[in-house]
């Protein structure tokens, strides 16, 4: 009988380097380890490269006969097991088959999987840790030697690859920005805006070596080539689709490079950057580092070391109004059904204070009103958009983060965008004091621009 085991291998534990050794008492005459998502590498998931989880099986099944196979991850569940089998045999070894393969797994729906292909799945108890647990305490910093097979230990023997990864805060599992985002439609919705981007930044882009930092799709980055074509570029992004996006476009500049990182941390070398741009990505930084000031802090005080005397850090994001108290008429049922929503699901449904003052009209701060009002249409992606905080900081805010980040604040603007106003705002919410008198509709946008002395 052979042996096909399947999993992502990023650690043996003790219990499983005794297990893996013993397979051969038990009358398996093959063993086959397929090793999954062998495209992923460098996340939580999937935190090695495949030739050192090759090394970790070599060492649990010395003295077997043994084969692996790395095999790429898939997205679709129903042609899967397909694939892990055809992936065996165009590697050249026999195509595993229900008569003379057991499989063994602890994954419940990997076993279900292979189950309905007719397979016999062994799914035994391992003592000890499970590779995960063994994982995750290396990257807490807890004792884990001991839990670990030889090989293991080797591999991770320099443990700081690792607590970098666990700690970029603003990634999920697998290293995508957010959670079960749509990137077409997000993409589509950071390029809608790019010519009022465009008059935004470019205005205070001061050429040599320019840092686009949340990058997304590149097409900032495409026209910033065009517009500084002697200028090196370099995309920075936390989303591997996005920068698969990215490098497909066609860049006027010879000198563009796309960065996988953290925009929070550094990502070019102390006083090398001529321009930092952060745009419509700061209110990322703050929502998903737990509605964190310091981390936002940080990341301006980061981008402030990168800079060469005379750069600038160039902001475009959403902003909060100064602190006030209005009232918002919601003037149709689908708005009102979205603000009962909104008020009871943001920031993960700590929600917001509001009080009744009529029929379809609310009082509630102004920050909130503008949260609200910024988010209201963008339902294709409510799941994410709803706990994400767009005004983190006011105009005064940002001044006083740039000046204590030691960036001189040489202009700070906020404005509306007419197309919002006219298509979203208007015939749905008006906008009033308490006594009832209009207001004028808040910024959507600000641009913040500060200078390294």
């Amino acid at each position: 009988m052979n042996a096909l085991l399947v999993g992502r291998f990023h650690a043996v534990t003790m219990g499983q380097h005794q297990w893996l050794q013993g397979l051969k008492g038990r009358g398996v005459e093959r063993v086959t380890c397929v090793i999954t998502s062998a495209n992923h590498s460098g996340t939580r998931r999937n935190p090695l490269p495949v030739p050192q989880r090759r090394a970790l099986l070599a060492e649990a099944l010395a003295g077997q006969r043994f084969d692996l196979v790395a095999i790429d991850d898939i997205a679709e569940t129903e042609s899967w097991v397909e694939h892990v089998l055809s992936s065996v045999e165009r590697a050249g070894l026999p195509r595993p088959a229900p008569r003379d393969t057991q499989v063994y797994t602890s994954n419940r729906d990997v076993a279900g999987l292979f189950e309905a292909r007719g397979f016999t799945v062994v799914a035994e108890e391992v003592k000890g840790l499970t590779p995960h647990e063994l994982v995750q305490r290396i990257a807490d910093g807890r004792e884990w030697q001991g839990e670990a097979s030889q090989a293991t230990r080797a591999a991770y023997a320099d443990p700081k690859f690792l607590t970098d990864i666990f700690h970029q805060r603003l990634l999920n599992d697998d290293g995508e920005l957010g959670h079960a985002r749509d990137f077409q439609t997000y993409g589509a919705q950071m390029d809608a805006s790019l010519k009022q981007k465009l008059d935004d930044l470019l205005p205070w882009v001061v050429p040599g070596s320019i840092v686009d930092k949340g990058c997304g799709t590149g097409k900032l980055l495409v026209e910033l080539s065009r517009a500084f074509p002697r200028s090196a570029l370099t995309g920075v992004d936390l989303s591997r689709e996005l920068l698969r996006m990215s490098d497909e476009n066609t860049y006027a500049s010879e000198e563009v490079a796309l960065v996988f990182g953290n925009i929070i941390e550094k990502n070019v070398p102390d006083g090398s950057a001529s321009t930092v741009i952060f745009s419509s990505v700061t209110h990322e930084i703050y929502s998903y580092s737990g509605y964190s000031l310091p981390e936002l802090e940080r990341a301006m005080r980061n981008a402030a070391a990168e800079l060469k005397r005379g750069g600038r850090v160039l902001m475009r994001d959403g902003v909060s109004p100064p602190p006030a108290t209005w009232r918002l008429k919601l003037l149709d049922a689908a708005t009102r059904e979205t603000f009962e929503r909104f008020a009871r699901e943001f920031k993960h449904g700590a929600g917001v204070k509001f009080e009744r003052v009529g029929e379809g009209e609310v009082r509630l701060s102004a920050h909130d009103a503008n949260e609200f009002l910024c988010k209201k249409d963008y339902l294709k992606n409510w799941h994410i958009e709803v706990h994400e905080e767009y005004g983190a900081l006011t105009l005064e805010g940002w001044r006083a983060l740039l000046e204590k980040v030691g960036l001189k604040a040489v202009h700070l603007s906020g404005y509306v965008n007419g197309w919002i106003a006219e298509n979203r705002y208007q015939g749905h919410v008006e906008l009033v004091d308490d006594a009832g008198a209009p207001l004028p509709w808040p910024a959507t946008n600000c641009v913040v621009v500060g200078e390294k002395p």
